[in-house]
């Protein structure tokens, strides 16, 4: 019974750690991807590292990001981000990060806009990273401040019986039912809330505080999905209605020893 049990703490403890390592090729990949940007331009970088299949939500639309940004033009204005949190997949062939951003002219000072970016990456068999979506929030531009040089990562652990809409199905079967209150299984302190014109809020408590604060429940509808190879990453991404206006929403799911737990969710 002891070595059995001294097996299955080795496993857990290896894969952990696996998943903490793999996070820092995506931070890695988050990085390259901001600097392109700052080195080529905020449209060069876009058309370098976003995945033919990437999702673009934009105004109750979803389309492919990557022609989207083939048909913007070129401009001057710089967008500046990096990664404040991040986690990847057992395997190593996704992940996600998010972080602040900022938007100024050349040269200037003073900012044009700040918000919270989220992207969710796979890794291409040729070893390339691209995102597949990319989803961000705006805050007061005053409230900016740059992210740690160490961003926060996250361990998981696999779901062998897992299914693409696993977590999500779950929640929302009991959140049309309770509310806002089905969020205290989901939680934890690796959860990230980014709900627009707020600054994002981590861990459980500031989470569930910002929820709670809004007037009602949102409505969320599930539009699309997708499962990590090693099922212990997940992500769900749709239209959410709340406050008489419809919107768009991402929540990224990590399963844990403790089942699973949201990781980030974004809300326009």
């Amino acid at each position: 019974m002891q070595h059995t049990y001294l097996t299955a703490f080795v496993f857990l403890f290896t894969v952990l750690r696996a998943t903490a390592q793999n996070a820092t090729s995506v931070i890695r990949a988050e990085r390259s991807f901001a600097a392109h940007a700052v080195q080529h331009g905020t449209r060069s970088a876009f058309l370098a590292y976003t995945d033919s299949t990437a999702i673009a939500m934009d105004d109750g639309q979803y389309e492919n990001a990557l022609e989207q940004w083939r048909q913007r033009p070129e401009s001057d204005i710089q967008l500046i981000w990096g990664p404040q949190y991040a986690g990847a997949s057992g395997d190593g062939a996704s992940g996600f990060t998010t972080g602040p951003y900022y938007m100024k002219h050349p040269g200037a000072d003073t900012l044009l806009l700040a918000g919270q970016y989220t992207t969710f990456w796979v890794r291409r068999p040729s070893g390339d990273w691209k995102y597949l979506i990319d989803f961000g929030i705006r805050f007061p531009k005053r409230l900016y401040s740059d992210p740690s040089p160490n961003p926060i990562t996250v361990s998981l652990t696999p779901d062998p019986q897992a299914t693409p809409n696993t977590a999500e199905a779950a929640f929302l079967q009991k959140y049309r039912t309770v509310g806002k209150t089905a969020y205290d299984d989901v939680i934890d302190e690796h959860s990230w809330l980014n709900l627009e014109r707020n600054v994002p809020v981590s861990k459980a408590d500031g989470f569930v505080e910002l929820i709670r604060r809004m007037p009602l429940a949102p409505e969320f509808r599930p539009v699309g999905s997708f499962l990590s190879a090693a099922k212990d990453l997940a992500y769900v991404y749709g239209d959410v209605v709340y406050e008489g206006r419809k919107a768009h929403y991402l929540r990224i799911w990590g399963h844990s020893p403790l089942g699973w737990k949201i990781l980030v969710q974004v809300m326009q």
